[in-house]
């Protein structure tokens, strides 16, 4: 699932630099934050405080943070890499440097430049970075929902099929419910939104189009109604369904809408997403 020129998946690469590629299949306590993260300390696996991250390590944390909301920006996106790659250095078994790690490895592996070999490469490295948060601490949502979507990217460079052979759906289904348990609305619905791909990239006969429409309808109903790339898979969905016109006017949404109403990058990507399904579903509509 690519998302920008080619129109053989309708929705393929972005060209914002550094973007992301579609998902092949994208609490228990306390509040989400913006971006549906919980502002509670997370404890490790068996219910204990997880210690404190020493002052440096949580003020490195936090510059990572900051240059993750930039991360369409290539320089700030080379800042980032540097302190993911000092944190891991200095605190390679921290559960929150190691999902922060897995959610840049999935940008990396996301990015619509890469090759599918380098873009596989990248997903598996971010999988098992999340694989070692989620043995850090068992009982917070990142680490699986970030090994989820990094299998995503390792799968893109196998290809569906070769990838359903070497077992990645039932650990790809493994992860993402375990993270939609912890934390429903985490990543503003992403955890809905990359079930709604999963449904709808899935070959036939396991491709359920009901099941990918109910979950991206999930997300605009009920947990991000401004979710720019839910409308672009959604869409997606629809015009592989005959039902162009409906495509049409959810595209027409996405374009209209204003960006840095929740995580300005993934809108501008989501837009541009957008663009790269329009023609596909303009001809349908003829």
């Amino acid at each position: 699932m690519g998302s920008g020129a080619s129109i053989t998946y309708i929705v393929e690469p972005v060209t914002t630099p550094a973007a992301c590629l579609l998902l092949l299949f994208s609490i228990d306590s306390g509040d989400p934050d913006a971006a549906g993260r919980r502002t509670v300390p997370p404890g490790n696996g068996a219910g204990a405080a997880a210690p404190a991250a020493a002052p440096d390590l949580a003020a490195t944390l936090g510059q990572i943070d900051g240059l993750h909301h930039r991360r369409d920006d290539p320089a700030a996106l080379a800042d980032e890499r540097r302190l993911v790659e000092q944190a891991l250095g200095r605190a390679p078994q921290d559960y929150e440097v190691l999902w922060r790690a897995a959610r840049f490895y999935f940008w990396l592996s996301d990015d619509p430049g890469a090759a599918a070999e380098a873009r596989s490469g990248l997903g598996k490295t971010g999988w098992d970075i999340a694989e070692r948060a989620i043995s850090a601490n068992a009982g917070q949502p990142d680490g699986y929902y970030w090994a989820a979507v990094n299998m995503g990217s390792y799968a893109l460079g196998l290809g569906v099929v070769k990838a359903l052979t070497l077992g990645l759906e039932a650990k790809f289904k493994s992860r993402l419910g375990r993270a939609g348990q912890l934390a429903p609305g985490y990543q503003n619905g992403g955890i809905d939104v990359a079930w709604g791909r999963f449904y709808e990239k899935l070959p036939w006969p396991k491709r359920d189009r009901k099941q990918a429409e109910a979950h991206l309808r999930r997300v605009l109903g009920q947990l991000n109604k401004n979710n720019l790339r839910a409308r672009v898979y959604l869409a997606d969905t629809l015009a592989h369904d005959n039902r162009a016109a409906e495509a049409k006017k959810l595209l027409d949404e996405v374009a209209a809408a204003p960006v840095g109403r929740y995580d300005a990058p993934e809108e501008r990507r989501a837009k541009a997403l957008g663009v790269g399904l329009l023609p596909k579903v303009l001809a349908l509509m003829n």
